[in-house]
C-alpha cells in the first residue's frame, strides 16, 4: 500500500542522512588518496590514515543503508512501518570476544612489527574487527527482547544519531571552550599582565617548535598549575558530559511522542549511544603505530560507558513524554552525566600523569595511574550487569512486549496507525 501523501518527517531524515553520507565519503576519499601518496613516499602516517579513510568509508555505508529504510517511508510503502525485536542470542557473546581479542593480538603484532606496507593492509579490517562487534554485542545485550518500532523510524534515530547529534555536540563543545579560553585570557589580562604577556611569547615560540619534548618541557610550569588542572578536569568532566549526555540521544527527543514505552526508549537510548561511539572510536582509532591495540581496546569500554548512559536518557526521555514522570528523566539524566564525569576524570587524570615525567612531576605516574586505570576498569565492568539487569526488567514489561496478534518473525502492526503513511506530524 502506497500513499501520495509526503511524509516530512522522514523527507527531512533523508535529506540530513544524504548530506552526512555525501560528506563521509568525501572524506574517505581524500583520506585514501593521502594514505596511497605517503605510502610511496614514505612519509607521515599511511596506515593510520587508510584506517581513517575505511573508517569513514563504513560510516558511508551504514548512513546509505539508513538511508534506504528512510527513503520506503518516504514512498510510503508498508515495510518501512515492519515493527521488530534484535535478533540476538546469549550464545553469541564468546565468538564476539573471540574475535575482538584475536584482531587486537593480530594486530598488535603487525604494529609493534612496524611493517608499514604490511599495516597499510591490515590495520583498516583489524580495526574494524576490534570495534564493531563489540557495539553490536552490547547493544544485543541491552535490547535483546525489546519491541524496537518501525524499521524507518529505527534506522532513521541510528542516522540522525550518527550525524546531526554529533554535530550539534561537537559545536556547542567548541562554543563552550572558546568561551572559557576568553574568559580565561581576559581574567589573566586584567589580574596578571605580565603572566598574559609570557604566555603570549610562548605562544610564538610554540607555533616554531615541533619537538614533542621540548614542547612539553615549555608547557610543563601551565600543566601543573593546579588552576589549569582544576579548569580542564571541569570542562571535560562536567561540561561534556553536560551537553553530550543530553544531545547524544537526539532523535530520541525528536521521537519522544511517538515512541511506545520507555523500555523502547531505552533500547532506542542504547542504539543512539552505539551510533556515537561507533563514529568516535572509529575516528579516534587512526594511528598505525605502535599505539594502535591500546588505543582500539580502550575504544571497548567508551562504547559501553556511551551506550549505557545514553540508554539511561533515552529511558527518562520517553518516561517523561509517555507517563508524564518527568522525575525520572532528570534522575536518568544525572546518574548517566555522574557515570560519564567519572570516566572523564580518569582518563585525564591518567593521561596528565602519563606525561608527568615530561613536565617536571614523575610522582605522578606512581600516585595517580593506578587509582585511575582502577577507576576506569571498576566502572566499565560495573556498566555490564547495570546493563543486563535494566533489559531484564524492562523487556519483561507489559508495554515492551510484542503485541500477541502479530506472528513470530513478522511484521507487527502499529497500534499509532503509523503505516497509513499520514504526512503530519512525527511518526
Amino acid at each position: 500500500m502506497q500513499t501520495n501523501k509526503n511524509h516530512w518527517t522522514s523527507l527531512l531524515i533523508l535529506i540530513v542522512l544524504g548530506l552526512g553520507a555525501a560528506f563521509t565519503l568525501l572524506i574517505a576519499f581524500g583520506l585514501g588518496i593521502n594514505s596511497i601518496i605517503s605510502l610511496f613516499t614514505e612519509e607521515g602516517d599511511p596506515a593510520g590514515q587508510m584506517i581513517s579513510a575505511v573508517a569513514f568509508g563504513f560510516e558511508t555505508v551504514i548512513l546509505l543503508v539508513c538511508a534506504w529504510f528512510v527513503f520506503q517511508k518516504t514512498r510510503g510503502r508498508e515495510q518501512a512501518e515492519t515493527h521488530f525485536k534484535f535478533a540476538f542470542a546469549s550464545w553469541l557473546v564468546i565468538p564476539v570476544i573471540g574475535i575482538t581479542i584475536m584482531a587486537v593480538i593480530i594486530g598488535g603484532f603487525i604494529a609493534y612489527a612496524e611493517i608499514t606496507w604490511l599495516a597499510w593492509i591490515t590495520l583498516p579490517v583489524l580495526t574494524l574487527l576490534v570495534i564493531v562487534p563489540p557495539i553490536w554485542l552490547l547493544f544485543g545485550i541491552g535490547a535483546n527482547g525489546i519491541e524496537l518500532g518501525p524499521r524507518w523510524r529505527i534506522f532513521g534515530i541510528l542516522g540522525l544519531s550518527m550525524t546531526l547529534g554529533p554535530l550539534i555536540m561537537i559545536v556547542m563543545e567548541m562554543i563552550l571552550l572558546l568561551v572559557v579560553i576568553i574568559v580565561g585570557g581576559v581574567f589573566v589580562f586584567i589580574k596578571q599582565p605580565a603572566l598574559f604577556q609570557e604566555i603570549m611569547s610562548l605562544g610564538k615560540i610554540l607555533k616554531l617548535e615541533t619537538n614533542e619534548n621540548v614542547i612539553l618541557n615549555l608547557l610543563g610550569p601551565y600543566i601543573s598549575n593546579p588552576v589549569v588542572i582544576a579548569t580542564a578536569v571541569g570542562y571535560i568532566a562536567l561540561a561534556v558530559p553536560l551537553i553530550e549526555e543530553l544531545f547524544k540521544p537526539l532523535a530520541v527527543w525528536i521521537f519522544a511522542k511517538k515512541i511506545e514505552s520507555p523500555a523502547q526508549g531505552f533500547a532506542m537510548g542504547l542504539l543512539s549511544g552505539a551510533a556515537f561511539a561507533l563514529i568516535e572510536s572509529l575516528n579516534a582509532s587512526g594511528d598505525g603505530s605502535v599505539s594502535w591495540p591500546v588505543i582500539v581496546s580502550i575504544r571497548a569500554g567508551t562504547s559501553l560507558l556511551h551506550m549505557t548512559a545514553s540508554g539511561l536518557v533515552g529511558w527518562g526521555i520517553v518516561s517523561a513524554f509517555r507517563e508524564k514522570r518527568v522525575w525520572r528523566f532528570f534522575a536518568a539524566y544525572f546518574t548517566a552525566v555522574a557515570i560519564h564525569g567519572i570516566w572523564n576524570a580518569c582518563a585525564v587524570g591518567a593521561g596528565l600523569s602519563a606525561v608527568g615525567e615530561s613536565i617536571g612531576r614523575p610522582e605522578w605516574l606512581f600516585k595517580f595511574i593506578p587509582a585511575m586505570l582502577g577507576g576506569m576498569f571498576v566502572l566499565g565492568i560495573g556498566m555490564i550487569p547495570v546493563l543486563i539487569a535494566a533489559n531484564k526488567k524492562l523487556r519483561n514489561s507489559p508495554s515492551s512486549l510484542t503485541p500477541p496478534s502479530a506472528p513470530t518473525g513478522e511484521g507487527i502492526p502499529s497500534p499509532s496507525g503509523e503505516g497509513k503513511g499520514e504526512g503530519d506530524g512525527v511518526q
